[in-house]
């Protein structure tokens, strides 16, 4: 019960306040209002007062003991300042009546559909606000209060509707979102949080709008209206929506006071006063309805960099001791960013990378771009294709990578990013293809009859071009004299070993005799010559045997050849031995390719 009754004290105490708020805000509001448009009964040219009271009503439920308070303040004040400032009539009864009813119409219809945003800051608040609030409750109001107007004073009915129409759309349009700004605390938020560097440029900026406003607008000869727009559009870039809020107040101030004390460019328009206001009335809504959507955009803009930010650190926190290295690529093949140990990887630093092709990097990727690009758009989101290959710097390691695409708003794909590991020790523990009988002793790899079945079938059922590949190691019998057989066997051994972690998964390698091995390449030559190359570089590039006296440096010799429809086995076996004849009275140590 006592927490209860705290609640309801409290609750009192803040309708009571906004119940003061209310009235002190209404009447100072209204008085200016009234003021600048002049003695009698005729419409101001624009009406903020009930912008107050709208903001106030939305800070509440809708309740109607809540809104009571705030609407029974603003009739009183409304009444107050009408009596001050005219003739006592019992018609202002009925305008602030009419004024309280058409702003809780506008809170109702609000509420109804509005995702909450204390100052109106993005498209789902200000839509509902013009719409509903400006296009429907202020058009209830105006019919209604000029139609009081018209039977009471006898002004005619269509230009009473369109004077008061104007009058209080103006006013909610230009003080709604800056009064809602004001009363949530924006305002004093930005100052606590900008540095004194800011504060600074955002005041001289506010001066040097007031002065361009008083320069457009205090003059009659030439017509620079659009400096004011300039003045609040860059604003808006540079500050954000409060300072549009705050530029339009400027200029409207500005514009009123000039305009209808009989100065500047529209005092002396050549049409009546009406006209006159009028278009004041349309030119400082344009104004504001131009600004505060470039203001919600720049919002989202800088919400979305600060997001993209926050999630590239965290990515680079997580990749900053991981074993995995990223790199993106645009849809040209162009490398745009990396992260993670990319030169313990493939040789290269992230100087080296940024923007060179994936071919340049020999990242053996394309293909699959290629394949994950012609799936439908929601399957390229979802996909992924797994590939391991040798880096051409690193060919004594194995790399997998998971390469994914890129989402593009245009279509297609908007490039690929590639993630890499290293699985050298788990492909090295990774038991032979072969069965027993199939398998090389020594090596563990295909031997020469299993192989010669599998170059048959490559012949005979082609899935796409095949490559033929003859390897031998370069002066073996040397090594077998100088250092016997057992390190000759263990060379072997090793020699096995990088050419099968520098080959491709599928790619089938056996050893056809003492120091002559053989692979098979479901691919073209160009293709065939680039891993070759990298399997000879794979063995040159450290010794190929090391104990603590005996250090063995080797080399490899290959000739490739291109298999034919029909062709046999044997034939081809023979084409590659010829080609590998040739590099090796060419000086070994490389790779030939058939003509």
């Amino acid at each position: 019960m006592v927490e209860d009754g705290l609640d309801l004290r409290a609750a009192l105490e803040r309708r009571a306040d906004a119940a003061v708020v209310a009235a002190i805000g209404y009447f100072l509001l209204s008085t200016l209002a009234i003021a600048l448009t002049g003695p009698g009964h005729a419409h101001a040219a624009i009406w903020p007062a009930d912008a107050l009271i709208l903001v106030l009503l939305l800070r509440e439920s809708r309740s109607a003991w809540a809104w009571a308070w705030v609407l029974g303040a603003g009739w009183v004040a409304n009444l107050a300042a009408n009596v001050l400032a005219r003739d006592w009539s019992p018609i202002l009864i009925a305008y602030g009546a009419i004024n309280m009813g058409q702003t809780a119409l506008a809170a109702w219809l609000m509420l109804r559909h509005y995702i909450p945003g204390p100052t109106l800051d993005h498209d789902l608040s200000i839509k509902p606000f013009a719409l509903r609030a400006i296009a429907v409750a202020v058009a209830v109001g105006a019919l209604l209060g000029s139609l009081v107007t018209s039977l009471a004073f006898g002004e005619p009915f269509v230009a009473s509707l369109l004077r008061w129409y104007c009058s209080n759309a103006l006013g909610l349009l230009i003080l709604t979102p800056f009064l809602a700004a004001v009363l949530d605390g924006s305002y004093l938020k930005w100052l606590r949080l900008a540095g004194l560097r800011e504060r600074l440029h955002a005041a001289l900026a506010c001066g040097g709008l007031m002065a361009a406003s008083v320069l457009v607008f205090a003059q009659p000869h030439v017509p620079l209206l659009f400096v004011p727009i300039c003045g609040v559009t860059w604003m808006t870039f540079r500050f954000g929506r409060l300072a549009t809020m705050l530029g339009v107040i400027i200029v409207s101030l500005v514009a009123l006071a000039t305009t209808l004390s009989g100065r500047g460019p529209v005092a002396v328009m050549p049409e009546p006063s009406e006209v006159q206001s009028l278009f004041l009335q349309f030119y400082l809504g344009a104004i504001l309805l131009t600004c505060l959507p470039i203001a919600a955009l720049v919002a989202s803009r800088k919400q979305a960099v600060i997001r993209l930010a926050e999630r590239e650190e965290a990515l680079l926190q997580t990749l900053q001791d991981a074993p995995m290295a990223c790199l993106g690529f645009d849809r040209t093949g162009a490398c745009k960013w990396v992260q993670g140990p990319v030169r313990s990887l493939l040789g290269y630093t992230a100087q080296e990378i940024i923007g060179r092709s994936w071919e340049s990097l020999c990242l053996e990727i394309d293909g699959v771009v290629q394949e994950l690009s012609k799936a439908p758009v929601a399957d390229q989101e979802r996909s992924t294709r797994t590939i391991e290959f040798s880096p051409i710097r690193r060919p004594q390691l194995r790399l997998q990578g998971i390469v994914g695409l890129l989402a593009s708003d245009g279509g297609g794909h908007g490039g690929a990013v590639i993630t890499l590991r290293d699985v050298t020790e788990r492909r090295v523990a990774e038991p032979s293809q072969a069965s027993p009988e199939q398998s090389d002793e020594l090596t563990g790899l295909f031997n020469g009859p299993a192989f010669r079945e599998q170059l048959s079938e490559a012949v005979r059922l082609p899935s796409g071009p095949v490559s033929l590949a003859l390897i031998d190691l370069d002066s073996f019998y040397t090594i077998n004299e100088a250092h016997g057989y057992a390190i000759g066997d263990a060379v072997l051994v090793e020699v096995a070993r990088r050419i099968r972690r520098a080959a491709r998964d599928s790619d089938v390698l056996a050893r056809m005799g003492s120091d002559e091995f053989a692979l098979l390449l479901h691919c073209d030559l160009n293709t065939a010559r680039g891993i070759c190359e990298r399997i000879v570089e794979a063995v040159r590039h450290s010794p190929v045997y090391r104990s603590n006296t005996v250090s063995v440096l080797s080399s490899l010799s290959c000739g490739i050849v291109r298999l034919r429809p029909g062709q046999r086995g044997e034939d081809a076996l023979a084409a590659a031995h010829d080609v590998l004849q040739e590099m090796k009275q060419a000086g070994r140590n490389g790779v030939r390719v058939a003509a």
